[in-house]
């Protein structure tokens, strides 16, 4: 008689511990999916806003001469607003998804295309600060390729985003 309650508490007892380990499993390994799908999406926003500065990267970066073989760059040759603005418009949308010292090139970037006055067209501007916007996209396309070695690490990134109650006021245009 003792046998076979020894038999049916053992095995009512590795029922009990099976189904426990089972749905231990079961909830981390839903856990880790989640999480995983979460990471993905995470990704595909970092990817697209990557995009968006290779984009501005290869406008900067590509170059053109007038006719007295001064250089500007191709982001300026329509010499419009619409299409300089368009780029920098596009790529500080994205820069939730940048890392914080590539957001921060883009927006020196920008304070920089913002200081340009009225009365200068975007080709002249674009001769005069040839060398020091060259000098930006410098900075911003190693920033771009050292981001892109650590895109995967998701969880680094969210870690590493600063949060800031400040902001920087737009040069006074002259």
């Amino acid at each position: 008689m003792e046998i076979w309650q020894v038999a049916l508490s053992s095995a009512v007892v590795s029922g009990f511990v099976s189904t426990g380990i089972s749905g231990w499993f079961s909830l981390r390994s839903k856990r880790d999916e989640y999480a995983n799908s979460y990471y993905k999406l995470v990704l595909e926003k970092r990817l697209a806003a990557y995009e968006t500065v290779e984009k501005l990267i290869l406008s900067i970066k590509t170059a053109v001469v007038d006719e007295s073989q001064e250089p500007y760059h191709f982001l300026f040759a329509n010499d419009d607003d619409a299409g300089v603005y368009a780029m920098l418009h596009a790529t500080n949308m994205a820069s939730l998804w940048l890392s914080d010292e590539l957001c921060s090139l883009t927006r020196e970037l920008s304070l920089l295309f913002f200081s340009r006055s009225e009365e200068i067209n975007w080709i002249d501007f674009g001769k005069k600060n040839y060398r020091n916007i060259a000098e930006i996209r410098t900075k911003v396309e190693r920033r771009h390729t050292a981001d892109l070695i650590e895109l995967h690490d998701v969880p680094r990134f969210l870690k590493s985003k600063k949060t800031s109650d400040y902001y920087t006021p737009l040069p006074v245009k002259v």
